[in-house]
């Protein structure tokens, strides 16, 4: 290709559809209208000599070559981005609205902290808090209806999103301090007899020691599912429940000293809750989004938690 033929503007088009894979959107991140958009887009198709994005039901989806490409225009357009148009945020005048998804353990955990920030430093700022299943959080956040994402999120290729990690709690099995299967070792044949409490914040009825469960030829009774983690300690201290959790939610109950917890036997040790602050490419180098995002960091490195 000859760089000469090039129109820089429509690297712009490109690398607004790749970062929304959504035509409407990008013609509105661009101010632009669709038609223009897609005429942009068909002149990129030409020039690349490949389709580069294909229609599918939430807008398109990019093929192997827009993928390749993309990584180096998108640094590019950063930089000229940066170099013309400095952006700046000013938290102690900006009215602005961020829309975070957490749990209600998160919520519980940052938002009043949150909070009592932005009335002494942002007292025009406002926010919104939407629930996250943590399988949702990708899709909330590619669809622009949230600004940050924090849960324990799976490991994701996706290359539109960033993620940090904020803190780990490890997983423990969680009753009543009176439970018949408290002060004392809890064993795999115990574990496998006693009735299980299961936060499941999708709704899904099967947890993560499910599919270890399954290699031995096993299987646990769910006797009740919740999707609030902070609802679990209520109920423990109220049944024989017995349930995973990580330690953050113990020590974070109000219950906590009615609570007994303990490791889990070693047939079925899983890996630690990872708490992780997720969002999208676009929003990486926003003034206002990047200075929320230090703001959480802040609160979670300034508390014990």
């Amino acid at each position: 290709m000859n760089y000469d033929k090039v129109d820089l503007n429509l690297l712009k088009v490109f690398d607004a559809v790749m970062t929304e894979l959504n035509v409407t959107r990008a013609a509105a991140r661009l101010r632009m209208t669709q038609p223009a958009v897609s005429n942009a887009l068909n002149r990129l198709r030409r020039l690349f000599n490949d389709e580069l994005f294909i229609k599918v039901p939430s807008g398109v989806t990019p093929t192997p070559r827009a993928t390749s490409i993309w990584s180096g225009i998108k640094d590019a357009m950063n930089a000229i981005r940066l170099t013309l148009e400095p952006e700046s945020f000013n938290p102690t005048t900006a009215p602005i609205t961020f829309t975070l998804a957490m749990n209600d353990l998160i919520t519980n955990l940052l938002l009043p902290r949150i909070v009592t920030v932005l009335e002494k430093e942002a007292p025009f700022v406002d926010l919104r808090i939407v629930p996250t299943t943590n399988i949702n959080a990708p899709m909330l956040l590619e669809q622009a209806e949230i600004d940050v994402a924090i849960g324990a999120f799976n490991k994701t290729t996706e290359s539109r999103l960033r993620a940090q990690e904020l803190l780990v709690s490890p997983l423990v099995c969680v009753m009543r301090h009176n439970h018949p299967l408290a002060n004392q070792e809890l064993t795999f044949e115990q574990y496998l007899e006693a009735k299980h409490l299961l936060v499941t914040l999708s709704g899904e009825p099967t947890g993560l020691i499910e599919p270890k469960l399954e290699l031995l030829g096993l299987k646990r009774r769910v006797g009740a599912t919740v999707n609030q983690f902070m609802t679990a300690p209520n109920l423990l201290i109220n049944s024989d429940f017995i349930a995973i959790l990580p330690l953050l939610v113990v020590r974070q109950s109000e219950l906590k000293e009615q609570l007994y917890y303990c490791s889990l036997p070693l047939e079925i040790e899983i890996a630690p809750s990872i708490l992780k602050m997720m969002w999208h490419e676009r929003n990486h180098r926003h003034p206002a989004i990047e200075w929320l995002r230090n703001l959480i960091v802040n609160i979670v490195i300034s508390t014990n938690f």
